[in-house]
């Protein structure tokens, strides 16, 4: 096979399809794509649901973060990574009392 080249259904750019990924593609089963790898990226990544990013304070030391979920929503403290780790430090079972040697 030799390398085709193509038009994106999406955003009419030519694109090229290497003759590797025909005979991958022939010999899976699978169509030919119909749009440009960037454009498919797109498509993915628009499946996946977007992330939403808010900005809130640390409730220990008042430090501006950055966090993935709505603090408004959210019942326990929220903190920022020095003090994250030094709670799970004062707080993890495991670390206060860890199990005997037996």
């Amino acid at each position: 096979m030799a390398n085709m080249t193509q038009t994106c259904l999406r955003c009419q750019k030519q694109y090229l399809i290497i003759d590797q990924e025909q005979a991958f593609l022939n010999q899976k089963g699978l169509a030919l794509p119909t749009m440009c790898p960037s454009c498919r990226q797109l498509r993915r990544l628009s499946l996946r649901g977007g992330r939403q990013l808010f900005k809130t304070t640390c409730q220990k030391c008042q430090k501006e973060i950055v966090v993935s979920f709505d603090p408004q929503k959210v019942k326990q403290p929220i903190f920022c990574k020095e003090d994250y780790e030094k709670f799970l430090l004062e707080n993890d079972l495991i670390v206060k009392d860890p199990l005997p040697n037996i």
